[in-house]
């Protein structure tokens, strides 16, 4: 099984962009074997979905340089460098997946979607960069479902 997990705090603008995507994801035609997630804002959630799944593709803001909407797949391995250049806004995901990994919990393969934020403050709906990027970014994800699950 594929496991999509989302995180993110919709209270917080584009914080709230992976729910965002789960909902939208939910009206797509997505193999039978995969399981779309909302993780909240992280932690032992993470790692109880990690034993549940094969695979896994999570989804969260990252600060990575980028412009507010750009997007980048990167592996958990990779992470160092994304946290040189500001990370996540949740460090402790990345925490969670070593743990999973240490208990020998983990996917073989964890696929990490990071979309570039503009705003992080409290309040409800994503900013006009972040929802004029959101076709893009459900295609996709909805092509790295198929590679991995077909």
């Amino acid at each position: 099984m594929l496991g999509v997990v989302a995180l993110g705090n919709p209270l917080r603008r584009d914080d709230g962009v992976g729910v965002r995507l789960l909902e939208s994801l939910r009206e797509r035609d997505l193999p039978d074997d995969v399981e779309l997630y909302d993780a909240g804002t992280g932690g032992m959630r993470v790692i109880h979905k990690l034993a549940d799944v094969d695979d896994a593709i999570l989804i969260d803001v990252v600060r990575f340089g980028g412009e507010p909407g750009e997007f980048v797949w990167f592996s958990p391995d990779e992470v160092e460098s994304v946290r040189e250049e500001g990370g996540s806004h949740d460090p402790n995901l990345f925490e969670a997946i070593e743990l999973s990994r240490r208990l020998d919990e983990a996917p073989d393969r964890i696929l990490c979607l990071g979309v570039q934020p503009e705003d992080l403050s409290v309040g409800e709906g994503l900013s006009d960069p972040v929802e004029a990027a959101m076709p893009d970014l459900l295609d996709a994800i909805e092509a790295k479902v198929e590679a991995l699950a077909g």
